[in-house]
């Protein structure tokens, strides 16, 4: 029985063990594959610059696009960025994705299930596109803006319309409602990842774009460390 009992704490260690290097190993890949860059670094004014955000909760980065210009009214592509917000209508409209489950029943970390964690760790899941709408949006740290051309915008907006389903016949496109009301939820065509996280969606579309951002960035940090900083000082936003 003690000699049973060695090997099983031998082969508990083993795992242990393993569970620690594999972590430690993805989290090195993940600084180093967030820290090559891909993408152009615009240099010199640009001549009617589109100017995009990015914002993150501290896990989770998402796209911040103006809701119409002269390149898209995201209004055509997203029912839900007709609806008002505030009795204001929106200014912005806010991208991301995310894994089904997760999006829809999980309003915060602490509501995440341990079997969801780990399946979504293992196998995936379904992806979904959130949008949400906002009024004039302020810049802080967490939500940082950078000026793009007109052509850059215009690519991204055509990679962003590349993961969604076609239209139905009526020009509509269906969309569900989860943990919050504000944000609508739209069908993905790509599935959700360890290797194809929400991080590395935004990332993924910002280099579509040939926009400055890291190979692999599994963490939001990775994302937003591509960023111009934000500064508060002669009042700059």
């Amino acid at each position: 029985m003690k000699a049973a009992a060695r090997k099983a704490g031998r082969w508990g260690l083993y795992a242990l063990g393993t569970i620690l290097a594999l972590l430690v190993i993805f989290l090195l890949t993940a600084w180093l594959g967030s820290s090559i860059p891909r993408g152009e670094q615009n240099s010199g004014p640009i001549i009617d610059p589109v100017t995009i955000m990015v914002e993150t909760n501290g896990m989770h980065t998402q796209l911040v696009l103006p809701i119409t210009n002269a390149q898209k009214d995201w209004r055509e592509t997203f029912p839900s960025a007709n609806e008002w917000v505030g009795g204001f209508a929106p200014t912005h409209v806010t991208i991301g994705f995310g894994e089904r489950e997760v999006f829809l029943n999980t309003p915060t970390l602490s509501d995440l299930r341990v079997g969801t964690a780990a399946r979504v760790t293992l196998f995936g899941g379904d992806g979904l596109i959130r949008v949400s709408n906002y009024v004039n949006p302020a810049l802080d740290r967490d939500r940082r803006e950078m000026e793009i051309t007109a052509e850059q915008y215009a690519t991204l907006v055509e990679a962003i319309e590349g993961d969604l389903p076609p239209l139905d016949n009526q020009g509509y496109r269906e969309f569900e409602f989860g943990s919050y009301d504000d944000d609508a939820y739209y069908q993905s065509s790509r599935s959700y990842t360890v290797f194809s996280t929400c991080n590395q969606w935004t990332s993924d579309r910002l280099a579509d774009a040939n926009i400055r951002t890291g190979w692999w960035t599994p963490f939001s940090g990775g994302v937003m460390k591509w960023l111009p900083p934000y500064r508060t000082e002669l009042g700059a936003r």
